[in-house]
């Protein structure tokens, strides 16, 4: 499939986009003499995506083609529309009829099934992002990135509070990952010249979305189970104090930080990652690739909760908990009412998202990796809002105390189901 994918997009290329005819329809006539220059119209897709599935690979899009995105009112009046259920064939159109660029494309993807009226979306893994080259220079040649994977919440916890040390005053310091002992070196290597921090994270993804996955994963299955509820405030009281240390532990040595602890936006938290300035950027995997980084030199480390047996009440077992959280992406469709100028723009970059190397690396196919799915997808907005107020609240603490873990874990704890 991927070469079949890799060939559909080298015929794009060399017919170039504007001469493609990726509708229906017989070959254009050559024309009787060459048109005079005229400057060539803005390029625009608009796109409804409420849930931000495709934000990344639209922006690394535009960039790379030079279109302009813009957000459409409803799903109705958009070119590209994302939903969270595969799209009926009333409101979407046939994939399969779109040109034979197209056609070949749905077809690989959906093993040639009889009409295509939506593309899936791969599920992406959520964790601490890192260089695996800044790793080695740190750690040594013999470091091995699955010790930093399967290292116990406690190693983790040591680890980095001795990296914030050591990043203020470098020295030789030993440090214990997944039973295996490492020593930090005495001086700053070149490949960490620039970093001062520990951590970054964006402040749309510090306190809600998949962070709560293993938390709510202590108790429930599913997301349609978190989302009914019915586990008791003891029964979650263990596993929020877990996030706060998390959340505490993040916040001691953040990169990008504004006044009053505030997380970087997203922009500014992949930039201090590319920049080298923080050492694990928490985010999807897909992200890596927006920091210049390629997947094969990434590093995701899964999120470190101090969880113990007595967290757990019908969830997953501590085992499952310690794996990367995975996002669903949901479905991409071209919406039924697009006009024939939306149906191309929105078919090049359908052409690009699963055909062209940066936009399956990025966001395409249908393959999902494995770990712990996002329990939070089913949760309402406004409780998301309600617990990422609760987070703000921490952020604009000057000192973690007890009080203040109480105050965070009881404001969760009303917002939950």
């Amino acid at each position: 499939m991927k070469r079949l994918l890799s060939i559909l997009l080298s015929a794009a290329l060399l017919a170039g986009c504007a001469d493609l005819r990726l509708l229906p329809g017989g070959p254009s006539p050559a024309p009787s003499a060459a048109p005079e220059a005229t400057e060539a119209p803005a390029r625009v897709l608009a796109v409804w995506d409420e849930g931000g599935a495709l934000s990344q690979a639209l922006a690394l899009y535009a960039g790379e083609q030079g279109v302009q995105v813009e957000q459409a009112a409803d799903a109705a009046s958009a070119a590209l529309a994302v939903s969270a259920v595969q799209p009926a064939a009333d409101s979407a159109l046939d994939l399969s009829q779109q040109g034979e660029l197209v056609q070949g494309m749905a077809g690989a993807l959906t093993g040639g099934q009889e009409g295509c009226f939506g593309l899936p979306l791969a599920g992406s893994t959520y964790g601490y992002l890192a260089d695996r080259a800044r790793l080695t220079a740190l750690l040594g040649a013999e470091f091995d990135p699955a010790d930093l994977q399967k290292a116990s919440a406690s190693e983790w916890q040591d680890f980095t509070g001795a990296l914030d040390g050591w990043l203020a005053k470098p020295a030789e310091t030993a440090v214990t990952l997944n039973g295996k002992e490492y020593t930090l070196p005495a001086e700053k290597p070149a490949e960490l010249a620039a970093t001062e921090a520990v951590f970054t994270v964006a402040a749309d993804d510090r306190f809600t979305g998949p962070v709560l996955a293993p938390v709510l994963g202590t108790c429930y299955k599913t997301a349609e189970e978190a989302a009914a509820g019915g586990r008791t405030d003891a029964e979650l009281t263990g596993a929020l104090n877990s996030l706060w240390t998390l959340l505490t532990n993040e916040a001691g040595s953040l990169a990008g930080a504004g006044e009053n602890g505030a997380a970087p936006d997203r922009a500014g938290a992949r930039e201090a990652f590319a920049g080298g300035k923080a050492l694990f950027y928490r985010a999807s995997a897909s992200e890596a690739a927006l920091t210049g980084l390629a997947a094969e030199d990434t590093v995701v480390v899964p999120l470190k909760f101090t969880f113990d047996d007595t967290d757990l009440h019908g969830g997953f077992s501590l085992e499952e908990l310690s794996q990367p959280v995975v996002s669903s992406g949901g479905w991409v469709c071209i919406p039924a009412g697009a006009d024939e100028s939306q149906r191309t723009e929105a078919c090049a970059f359908l052409l690009w998202l699963y055909a062209s190397e940066t936009g399956r690396q990025l966001m395409g196919g249908s393959e999902t990796p494995e770990g712990l799915p996002d329990l939070s997808a089913a949760l309402s907005a406004e409780t998301l809002e309600a617990i990422d107020a609760a987070g703000d609240e921490l952020a604009a603490l000057t000192q973690f105390t007890t009080a203040g873990r109480r105050a965070f874990t009881g404001a969760v704890l009303a917002a939950l189901p």
